[in-house]
């Protein structure tokens, strides 16, 4: 899926990562891939180039999701209040 942000808070950073979501009932999955809407708060800290440094996080969401970050590289400080919207690839789908 494609995905766009926006949010307000404090924090700097630039950083490549993965995200897992676990929906925890299938109705969540369902509204989720239609809508693709999410709104939550999220905070972390991150210094990472390959193997060294290391990346914390957390996400608050307003709904029946929980996404972990996998962070690959990069380096930021920030916390935000934010709604992401998701679509689906049509290279894909």
């Amino acid at each position: 899926m494609k995905m766009g942000e926006m949010g307000i808070g404090l924090g700097l950073g630039l950083k490549d990562f993965r995200a897992i979501f676990i929906f925890h009932d299938h109705n969540t999955m369902n509204r989720f891939i239609e809508s693709g809407w999410e709104f939550g708060g999220h905070a972390d800290a991150a210094a990472k180039a390959s193997d060294k440094g290391g990346a914390v996080g957390g996400e608050i969401l307003l709904d029946n999701i929980t996404i972990y970050q996998l962070t690959e590289s990069g380096l930021a400080l920030q916390a935000t209040i934010k709604g992401t919207k998701y679509w689906k690839d049509e290279a894909l789908n």
